[in-house]
């Protein structure tokens, strides 16, 4: 290697060495929950301090990124150190929490969310909705009391057959007096259906090829009876299945008001329909990005999984959560009207 190229490779690494000194001395930061001076003298108390990253995000505890619209993170299991790729670990959900908090984010409940999605109410700059899928009794165990303690409302979707069935394999899940005990504390808990949550070989319309899809999107296939549902019994099916969780909903904790959460976000035009006809208000689709008013069937940000970013995370919130796949369907503006096609 010649004595210029030499030289250009040397200029080029003494550029780059002064660049990263810059960014890591004057560049962002992230709040992280981390003991003071004072805590660790006095053994007591939480604080926060400012701690340097390369790819940090800097507090901005005033700015405004969006009016008028709301993001909805999606979590599920969040527990002390998982073994599951997608459950979220306790110690990152709390600075999650920090760093929300750090940076200006509003926690709102679902009856907010629900009066913004349906009557266009007000809701405070940089809104943000908890919730929860699947009702696994880790939320009782270890998010509860960290919401309490932020004083955070959420919501958890139940699989409403699941609860209080201690044989299901897997994480176990909650029973009727935790959910009520957290009821009572503000916790709200509303429909992932009663047994829909699962796949099954559904039939494409038009064709007589089957796919594994979620069970609420189409006639199945069953292999037992060796025939598909007519469209007549998949309606039948999905309408008391939705029909049967609000109601025991409504009897162990008095809900009042219908919401559902689609399982692996799957819907279908009949869904749709059958929703509107037993009046729920609001549901929600896995894709990510922001509401709006009238946005019947809503966005949400994945938040949990032991795979998820903190930094990253922020940062999309910080820019409103831009859509990334645009959901088709019911505006609460256009129920009772024809619906799109999706």
């Amino acid at each position: 290697m010649n004595r210029k190229k030499i030289l250009q490779y040397s200029t080029l690494g003494i550029i780059l060495l002064i660049a990263s000194l810059f960014l890591w001395i004057e560049g962002p930061y992230v709040y992280h929950p981390a003991r003071t001076s004072a805590e660790v003298h006095n053994k007591a108390g939480t604080g926060t301090v400012r701690v340097h990253g390369f790819f940090s995000t800097k507090p901005t505890p005033n700015a405004v990124y969006y009016k008028n619209k709301v993001i909805v993170l999606m979590y599920h299991d969040v527990q002390p150190n998982p073994t599951n790729i997608k459950s979220l670990d306790i110690a990152v959900f709390k600075q999650q929490l920090d760093a929300m908090k750090a940076n200006g984010f509003h926690w709102i409940t679902m009856e907010q969310y629900a009066d913004f999605i349906t009557k266009r109410s007000p809701v405070p700059n940089n809104a943000v909705l908890m919730t929860f899928d699947d009702g696994y009794e880790t939320f009782y165990k270890h998010v509860f009391p960290i919401l309490e303690q932020y004083h955070v409302p959420a919501t958890n979707f139940l699989i409403v057959d699941t609860i209080g069935n201690g044989k299901l394999p897997g994480i176990p899940k909650l029973n009727w007096p935790q959910v009520q005990e957290m009821r009572r504390s503000g916790i709200d808990f509303y429909s992932h259906t009663y047994d829909s949550h699962s796949y099954g070989y559904i039939r494409i319309p038009g064709t007589n090829k089957d796919r594994t899809e979620p069970r609420l999107m189409g006639p199945e296939d069953n292999k037992t009876l060796h025939r598909v549902e007519s469209n007549k019994e998949y309606v039948q099916r999905v309408t008391n299945d939705l029909a049967l969780a609000n109601q025991i909903l409504r009897k162990e904790i008095g809900n009042t008001r219908d919401i559902l959460a689609f399982p692996y976000g799957g819907y279908s035009k009949p869904v749709i329909d059958i929703c509107q006809q037993l009046g729920i208000q609001v549901t929600f689709s896995v894709k990510q990005g922001i509401n709006s008013p009238g946005q019947y069937i809503g966005y949400r940000v994945n938040a949990g999984g032991m795979d998820n970013n903190l930094i990253s995370l922020i940062e999309y919130m910080k820019r409103g959560a831009p859509i990334r796949t645009k959901i088709k369907g019911f505006t609460a503006d256009n129920i009772g009207k024809p619906p799109e096609r999706l």
